[in-house]
């Protein structure tokens, strides 16, 4: 069985929030995500790699790219050397295109992973599961944090689980205590949140409760 784990979604604009949502998760969880908007690929716009560069954290820094020049943030995030860049797909021309960013990725040396939009079969993903780490199943539509969880995608991750059990299934978007269970169940172990852990009555019993929610299997 695949491990689980919680992570911290971080959606900001300047780089002072970054900062303070780093230092939050710091003591409670291994990873968090920070996603990147361009206002183009989806109605919001965020930091970008030049507000991440040099800021310090143990935590291992998955950057979910939701940009439509996907080539210029690629190649900007890995002379960063985060632990993990997650692409979008629909942002890629073709198959060659998302097996060249694959490549170009893991020959830096960091962790690939391949995001899929609400609209976004999982067939599209399918031929490139055994080349990546892990697949991001977005359960709300990109661009901004508080939507509520869409039911509909739960099919979608049993499908991606049926095709792998080893990859690590994410899912990100209305991510909280009750449809993080639903999730589970459905085979995702990688859980991303943000209101549900920073809006929490502390950071650590955000965590905790998702971390109680995901065994809701056993």
């Amino acid at each position: 069985m695949v491990k689980k784990h919680i992570v911290p979604a971080i959606l900001v604009k300047k780089k002072s929030d970054l900062v303070k949502k780093l230092r939050g998760a710091a003591p409670y969880c291994q990873r968090v995500q920070i996603d990147i908007i361009d206002g183009k690929f989806a109605n919001n716009k965020t930091i970008g790699p030049k507000s991440i560069k040099g800021v310090r954290t143990k935590l291992k820094k998955e950057i979910q790219l939701m940009v439509k020049d996907m080539d210029k943030y690629v190649d900007a995030f890995i002379k960063q050397k985060p632990w993990m860049i997650i692409f979008h797909i629909e942002s890629c021309k073709n198959k060659k295109h998302v097996d060249e960013l694959i490549k170009k990725i893991k020959k830096a040396k960091i962790k690939a992973g391949i995001g899929l939009s609400p609209k976004t079969p999982a067939s599209k993903v399918k031929p490139f599961l055994k080349k990546i780490d892990l697949v991001l199943v977005m359960t709300v539509k990109p661009g901004w944090g508080g939507q509520k969880f869409i039911k509909k995608m739960l099919p979608k991750i049993r499908q991606l689980r049926k095709w792998d059990k080893k990859i690590d299934i994410e899912v990100d978007g209305g991510i909280k205590p009750g449809t993080a269970c639903l999730a589970a169940k459905a085979g995702a172990n990688v859980f991303v949140a943000g209101g549900a852990i920073y809006k929490a009555k502390s950071i650590k019993s955000g965590v905790q409760q998702l971390k109680n929610d995901v065994r809701c299997m056993t």
